[in-house]
């Protein structure tokens, strides 16, 4: 099985300011209810809107002559992509000359007759415009994915600990023992933890959760942890999905070290009912992470114990002949790279003559940068190579 190091939470760790943080799932899921609380979407005709000025602020009027919407940053650059129009330029204009692009593109498209939009309204002290979607678009909103998630921290899974990034200036606390993660680097009793793993903004929302205590043997008494990441947008800024992963270790700042048999089941936001549609798919996979993975355990230890050959040549001409045979985009001079590779981290990776040391050193190599061109063809690749278990 192909392993790889994961930066995606990483990436939220290092990015979320103060108020998009939170220390539970409950915290996070109240906090997405009471936004969809003071929500409300209307349909309306893209001829019926129009842009305008108002003390420096560009603002969107609608139909009947209503009082114009503040817009969100979000909502203003999915008008701008409504009428083809640069965002990030439009930004910079003064914003009387803004509206009256926008307008010339907004009567544009009217005229084509392109279908209605539905905006997504947010009462907060003033009214604002959060997202501006085709009527096409099935809403799941942040407050659901929560509610169903944090179902799964009354069985164990939680969000681990994370130190507190750098220029950050919100709440933080001393980490207890019960906070770190077996496997965990660089956290300690002690260490000044963060809110980390649980963000959501007024554009997404974002959850690392691991199941600590349902490990399973990697083949050497090292263990596996189970780990997903969830992802949503109420706005259109993402699909609903959920990434899977067996994992190593996770570092204080979120980097997952290690990670295999990573895949992800993805929803877009159209047609009936898309967060049913979603479970149905997670369901299966949640079972399976949550009562264990015995064939991967099984496979993992089968390929450290499955010698290919008493020299390298042999194990080479045993991986290049299987690859030939199923036409896996191997060559032999990569193979044999790979198999230097496992023999330099024969701690790491056992026997060098295994199957498990070829598919280790073939990941190792496209991760530190000696196959970058086509990366994740050399892990679909090499994760294959585990057939040959079964073959022998």
């Amino acid at each position: 099985m192909s392993t790889a190091n994961l930066h995606a939470a990483s990436s939220q760790w290092a990015s979320r300011p103060a108020d998009e943080r939170f220390w539970t799932m409950r915290d996070m899921r109240l906090a997405c209810e009471a936004v969809r609380a003071g929500c409300a979407t209307k349909r309306v005709p893209i001829g019926s809107l129009a842009a305008t000025a108002d003390g420096g602020a560009l603002m969107l009027r609608g139909p009947e002559g209503r009082a114009p919407a503040h817009l969100t940053h979000y909502a203003f650059g999915q008008l701008a992509t409504t009428v083809g129009a640069p965002a990030a330029y439009l930004r910079d204009l003064p914003a009387d000359t803004a509206a009256a692009c926008l307008n010339v593109g907004l009567a544009k498209v009217a005229r084509e007759g392109r279908s209605d939009r539905d905006l997504l309204f947010h009462t907060n002290g003033r009214l604002t415009v959060r997202a501006m979607l085709s009527d096409k678009y099935e809403r799941v909103w942040d407050s659901e994915v929560c509610r169903y998630f944090e179902s799964l921290t009354d069985r164990g899974w939680r969000a681990p600990a994370g130190r507190t990034p750098p220029g950050y200036t919100g709440a933080t606390r001393p980490a207890t023992a019960d906070d770190i993660l077996p496997g965990q680097i660089n956290i300690a009793p002690g260490t000044n933890i963060a809110p980390a793993g649980l963000y959501a903004s007024d554009h997404d929302m974002f959850a690392f959760l691991v199941a600590p205590d349902r490990v399973i043997e990697d083949g050497t008494g090292g263990a596996l942890m189970r780990g997903i990441f969830v992802r949503n947008s109420e706005v259109g800024d993402a699909s609903l999905s959920v990434t899977f992963f067996l994992m190593q270790a996770v570092c204080g700042n979120h980097i997952v070290w290690g990670a295999r048999g990573v895949h992800e089941i993805r929803v877009r936001h159209v047609g009936d009912a898309p967060m049913r549609r979603a479970l149905r798919g997670f369901e299966t996979e949640l079972r399976t992470y949550l009562d264990g993975a015995p064939d991967e355990a099984r496979m993992i230890a089968a390929a450290r114990k499955l010698v290919l050959g008493n020299t390298k040549a042999e194990v080479l001409d045993a991986i290049v002949k299987y690859a030939k045979g199923h036409s896996l985009p191997l060559s032999r001079a990569r193979v044999d790279a790979a198999l230097d590779v496992a023999a330099e981290h024969e701690d790491w990776y056992g026997n060098p003559r295994t199957v498990w040391a070829a598919v280790a050193g073939l990941t190792h190599a496209s991760q530190t940068g000696g196959f970058a061109d086509d990366r994740a063809g050399v892990d679909r690749a090499a994760g294959a190579l585990l057939g040959m278990v079964s073959d022998f």
